[in-house]
């Protein structure tokens, strides 16, 4: 066959294949995302970041910075509104919420305002006012009440923001914060066991949390805790003047169901989020990623990967239970 003859049977087949549908423009065409089996490595969608959004309050009449963290790609997404640690800001965690994106979430950061906020003297732990609580909770939650606006600051985001799925996680005082909108109770404004959450809330994902006895958290607080919920200590991460184990009860007084624990060997406070050097980060953002696979995408191997995998990937250097 001759070269003329070839290069006419190659284009008769090309256009019956285009007419049938079956080729179409690499131009025009993104290939999909290969799934990712790894939750400890970075996921398959290219990262982005907006690093300030004034979100617009209109209950306080004011402004909420947050940073955002998302992937690239068609959506929905689900959404993870995180709290920083006390004295922090929204750019806290930014290892964890780019790799939080990469697996297809979006992360938003805000910041808060905790002036004034300290330990109480004479080992009387976190103890902020009524205000500066209403007000930090307030500035996770206007999150959820702001995805139009986020949609309308990010282009890239319209319409891909999925409301049904929603998460929230802290770090210290901020795992406090993701706790109470999940709906632990705490005693508050002269009330005993108020429920603060907010029912949008369908997962929680707190880091070095408080136990009894601080920002009014009782033993009867996570009683009727009942949404998933993955809770990260470490070992050096006692509080000076409360028991060792203080930080695990909040688990401990959790009722069963769908709820997880990961006690991390030799992190500090503020290792887990990769502010300060330290292996945390790693053993993090492995079970994050499966947790919220979990709870907001339904993914059975996402909870598969807790239950057994994350095991296998932190080897002894870090522990998880399940209950």
């Amino acid at each position: 066959m001759t070269m003329n003859n070839q290069f006419c049977l190659l284009r008769s087949i090309h256009f019956r294949l285009l007419a049938a549908g079956l080729i179409v423009s690499l131009w025009s065409v993104t290939a999909p995302a290969q799934e990712n089996t790894s939750y400890s490595d970075p996921g398959t969608f290219p990262v982005h970041n907006m690093e300030t959004i004034a979100l617009k309050d209109n209950l306080r009449g004011t402004e909420v910075l947050v940073r955002v963290y998302y992937p690239e790609g068609a959506g929905p997404f689900p959404v993870i509104a995180f709290s920083h640690m006390n004295g922090g800001n929204k750019d806290m965690f930014s290892e964890i919420g780019t790799h939080w994106a990469s697996h297809g979430f979006v992360a938003v950061h805000s910041s808060h305002d905790d002036t004034g906020v300290t330990m109480a003297p004479n080992g009387g732990g976190m103890q902020p006012s009524e205000q500066k609580v209403r007000d930090r909770l307030r500035d996770v939650i206007v999150v959820f009440d702001a995805l139009d606006q986020i949609e309308r600051d990010v282009p890239a985001l319209a319409e891909k923001l999925d409301r049904e799925k929603l998460a929230v996680a802290g770090h210290s005082y901020g795992s406090f914060i993701s706790f109470i909108a999940g709906g632990v109770t705490i005693d508050i404004g002269g009330e005993t066991n108020t429920n603060l959450g907010d029912s949008r809330v369908k997962c929680i994902l707190p880091m070095s949390p408080s136990g009894p006895g601080d920002y009014g958290l009782s033993d009867a607080s996570w009683r009727n805790l009942a949404m998933p919920t993955l809770i990260f200590n470490g070992t050096n991460d006692a509080r000076a003047g409360r028991a060792e184990d203080w930080r695990m009860e909040p688990y401990r007084l959790s009722p069963e169901g769908n709820k997880f624990q990961i006690i991390i060997e030799g992190a500090t406070h503020r290792e887990y989020g990769g502010d300060i050097p330290g292996d945390a980060p790693k053993y993090v953002k492995a079970a994050s990623a499966a947790f919220f696979d979990f709870c907001l995408n339904g993914t059975a191997e996402g909870k598969s990967y807790l239950q057994g995998g994350f095991d296998e990937f932190a080897d002894g250097a870090a522990t998880i239970s399940f209950k």
